[in-house]
């Protein structure tokens, strides 16, 4: 993958890790067939066994002490008062496949988002298939961070930016006038095209080679002029951005949305967009006003709006949330041959009076590809005895620089694992973390930045090896032991 490739997959991260390891939201009554279908079982189902939570005895908080065994851990403990479990009576075991993109579905993806009859072009990934119109953009935006380092006195990082431009220039010579009319459908490319008469581009991300499968990167955004109409508008702007609210914090908390149609009818214009893409088996997570923001040269908010609103989705097993975390944090899921990257699967959709205007996706699970198992669970006392050895055992296995380990936070949710050496599944654990707050900036929210992390496997009370999932899953980010490049994800 190229580098830009991996710059756009880190962007797509970014704007989804606001969704942090959120609970997903039960779909509206008359959506119920189709909830039915895709989640399996009704959220207030009752098989005469009662609610999960009640029948395996779970408390409402817990204050535990584990065996630290030979981990060399002085403490490990879990205090929570408020344990997290969904509202459902049954509980399986999943087993899926990887997301598979060939050919056939990209074509369907891109055809879905844009208008045909006006043409669709495309251009490889990477930096060095630039059109000459986005390396002017490029130079254009450098030559306002060199102005603005000029104005505040900084004559040396001014000087950096204008060796970025001379570099980028270098590359006007060979770069391409225009996109070209689409001939294949292949990922790792962009494509560009027409809906309602604005102009967007869709960068598809991923392995279409013959039996491949694995992780998706999606980016559908504005690709026309429709910047260049908001700048207009804010005199010294030299940029806009778009962010969720969550991230302003109570700054913009008051501001009525501008937005002209409401919540509801933008969520199912959502809905509506990923069912045209083929995306399927995706519950809302949670919901957000859209924040658009005028930034002059020095980076400083002239003007904040709300416009909008901003959807995550993420996939459900019979009621019950998949994980998906962020574990770059922990510090014994990496090592000198890489780390964990984000696991699972998200999708943020934007929506104002225009339509959709925004996606970000990360997927890695083929939905369609679901066979359950109903299993039965340990009781949580005997869940907690399993796991005084376990937890130590794995600590044994994957040290961690920390002498204490005291998770905060306990949740029942669906974590994918390794079965029989190669079979992906999904389970039924209860995922402990440690988290401390991390303040993104001093005028921005704090969130959760989660140091330690354990799964508890739900049926044996054993712990689920998340490196070696990692690497199946291609969530494992492998580097140079020796230069610490970023090399190829590894997979089985």
């Amino acid at each position: 993958m190229s580098g830009n490739s991996w710059r756009k997959t880190a962007l797509v991260m970014s704007v989804l890790a606001v969704c942090g390891i959120c609970g997903c939201e039960n779909r509206s009554s008359g959506d119920e067939d189709r909830t039915e279908y895709i989640y399996g079982d009704s959220i207030e189902e009752d098989h005469g066994g009662g609610l999960l939570g009640i029948r395996l005895g779970v408390p409402d908080s817990c204050d535990l002490t584990f065996d630290t065994g030979h981990s060399k851990l002085s403490e490990i403990s879990l205090l929570d008062d408020d344990i997290q479990v969904a509202n459902v009576d049954r509980a399986y075991t999943v087993s899926f496949d990887r997301m598979r993109m060939d050919t056939s579905r990209i074509q369907d993806m891109v055809e879905s988002v844009f208008d045909k009859d006006q043409g669709i072009y495309c251009r490889d990934d990477g930096d060095e298939n630039m059109t000459k119109e986005e390396i002017q953009k490029e130079i254009d935006l450098i030559e306002v961070y060199r102005q603005q380092a000029l104005e505040e006195g900084q004559q040396d990082v001014a000087e950096i930016y204008e060796s970025d431009i001379a570099e980028t220039k270098k590359r006007m010579k060979e770069a391409p006038d225009s996109y070209t009319p689409v001939r294949e459908y292949t990922t790792n490319k962009i494509y560009i095209g027409q809906h309602d008469g604005e102009q967007y581009s869709l960068w598809i991300s991923g392995d279409d080679t013959a039996d491949a499968s694995g992780r998706v990167s999606i980016v559908y955004e504005p690709a026309g002029d429709q910047e260049q109409k908001y700048l207009a508008d804010v005199e010294d702007a030299v940029m806009t951005e778009t962010a969720g609210q969550n991230y302003f914090g109570g700054d913009i908390e008051d501001q009525e949305n501008k937005c002209g149609i409401d919540e509801n009818t933008a969520e199912h214009e959502a809905q509506a967009f990923l069912d045209r893409m083929g995306i399927s088996g995706m519950a809302k997570c949670g919901s957000q006003a859209v924040v658009r923001s005028w930034l002059d040269s020095g980076f400083e908010i002239i003007k904040a709006e709300k416009n909008g609103y901003m959807f995550e989705f993420g996939i459900q097993i019979g009621g019950v949330d998949t994980a998906y975390i962020d574990p770059t944090g922990v510090d014994n899921l990496k090592n000198k041959n890489g780390y964990v990257m984000y696991e699972g699967d998200r999708i943020s959709v934007c929506v104002d009076d225009s339509g959709v205007f925004n996606v970000r996706a990360i997927l890695s699970t083929d939905t369609d590809s679901f066979v359950r198992e109903k299993v039965d669970l340990l009781s949580w006392e005997d869940m907690v005895n399993k796991a005084d050895d376990s937890i130590a055992e794995y600590y044994e296995k994957y040290p961690t620089d920390y002498s204490e380990v005291r998770f905060n936070n306990v949740k029942f949710m669906y974590v994918p694992c390794i079965q029989d050496g190669e079979n992906l599944v999904y389970i039924p654990a209860w995922v402990l973390t440690q988290s401390e707050n991390n303040d993104i900036s001093e005028e921005h929210g704090a969130y959760d930045n989660i140091v330690q992390l354990v799964y508890i496997n739900a049926v044996d009370g054993s712990c689920v090896d998340i490196i070696e999932t990692a690497k199946c899953l291609e969530t494992w980010y492998g580097t140079d032991p020796e230069t610490g490049a970023g090399t190829k994800t590894i997979s089985k």
